[in-house]
């Protein structure tokens, strides 16, 4: 079969994993089946995807001067409720808005914020659904103590009824398709906007699929020993970086890179077989022998141990090239290396050894590109640790 055949093939048969509907609601209906519980949104995303205040009232704007809203996805669940895939964002600014959307955290309504003005609105400013959620909001400032200008007021019953009316587009993922579907749609979905990096969305797919192994990878990057391998400042660990490294710890640490894979899809990929198809006894065992390798590098190198070696002691930066042989070398060969008599020995002189031998320049130089790179730098790892093959 040439590849003209392939493709068609492969088209035909990943068509038949993905069956959708659509139609329209109106933005009342939505937010009634929001309320009856029909339509869930996960609490975890709510975490991830925040828009400010001025992004909010340039929504209810264009809603307001009936500017065509882009549709949502949902996912259809097993018992015909609905997951929300895609429009968070715009889901949650509505119902922030009239008064009906629950925070994540403690599990109650979210006090509404008042709008600000916009380029054709700019009476926006101030603009509240109903003097519930202006008393609600009064309150908050209280509690607060925050001084402000603002003028908020309560808008007219009529443009309530207008927004209740709009409608707004429903995209169904029907229940009947794969199920591992939902999450790869939800990462295209969502792969374009400002609120959230690659790595951000992959923890909401995880949370999708397996909300327990997240928790069981959170474990994992508060542990003393990864803190101290791979220390991170305030802002890589907002951006979920403890998080990207644990992800390509274990998807190159217990899955087969093929080559030629784009690498975030393949470790998106890896992360959601894992979390979906092995059993939680399988999870416990990855995540503790990711712990327990971070463990014996830190007791043999120290807390630097994923740094290169150079002047005689481990610093500079903890790239790519550090994890992919180091880490996943070792993790790879635990089990052979516990083995040895002199383990931590074995590890420090393997890992001084990589970094005098200059091989890092073969993965590192320019125009090598990320898939050529893992393609060579994980297997390279397994063998230059597998201490069959280099122990005295």
């Amino acid at each position: 079969m040439n590849k003209k055949e392939s493709l068609s093939a492969e088209i035909e048969s990943a068509a038949r994993t993905v069956s959708t509907d659509d139609f329209s609601m109106t933005i009342g209906e939505v937010v009634n089946l929001y309320k009856d519980g029909d339509l869930i949104i996960n609490p975890n995303f709510q975490r991830f995807f925040r828009w400010d205040i001025g992004r909010k009232s340039r929504l209810i704007e264009s809603v307001l001067m009936r500017i065509p809203v882009p549709p949502i996805f949902v996912f259809e669940l097993g018992n015909s409720k609905w997951e929300l895939i895609d429009g968070l964002q715009r889901i949650s600014t509505l119902l922030q808005f009239m008064g009906e959307l629950e925070s994540p955290e403690e599990k109650q309504l979210e006090a509404p914020q008042p709008l600000i003005g916009t380029q054709y609105l700019p009476s926006l400013e101030g603009a509240m659904w109903s003097e519930q959620t202006l008393e609600k909001y009064q309150e908050s400032r209280q509690e607060s103590r925050v001084e402000t200008d603002l003028k908020a007021y309560v808008i007219e019953s009529g443009l309530q009824r207008s927004i209740k009316r709009s409608k707004i587009g429903i995209q169904m993922l029907e229940k009947k398709s794969d199920d591992k579907s939902k999450f790869d749609l939800f990462q295209r979905l969502n792969s374009g906007g400002m609120a959230a990096n690659a790595q951000e969305l992959r923890n909401c797919t995880i949370i999708m699929s397996n909300e327990e192994f997240f928790g069981k990878m959170k474990e994992l990057v508060e542990n003393a020993d990864f803190k101290a391998m791979i220390p991170l400042g305030g802002e890589s660990v907002a951006k979920a970086n403890d998080y990207e490294h644990v992800s390509r710890i274990i998807a190159f640490g217990f899955r087969e890179y093929p080559g030629g894979i784009d690498i975030e899809d393949f470790v998106d990929k890896a992360l959601i077989d894992i979390s979906q198809d092995e059993p939680r006894e399988a999870h416990d065992m990855m995540l503790d022998r990711v712990a327990h390798t971070l463990s014996r590098i830190r007791s043999a190198c120290g807390p630097g141990g994923l740094r290169p070696w150079q002047d005689s002691k481990f610093q500079g930066r903890i790239g790519r090239t550090s994890i992919e042989i180091v880490a996943i070398g070792v993790l790879r060969n635990l089990d052979a290396i516990n083995a040895l008599g002199d383990p931590d020995k074995f590890v420090l002189e393997r890992t001084k050894a990589f970094w005098e031998s200059g091989q890092s320049i073969n993965f590192t130089a320019a125009g090598v590109s990320g898939t050529d790179r893992v393609a060579r730098t994980i297997p390279f790892g397994a063998d230059w640790y597998d201490p069959a093959k280099h122990s005295s």
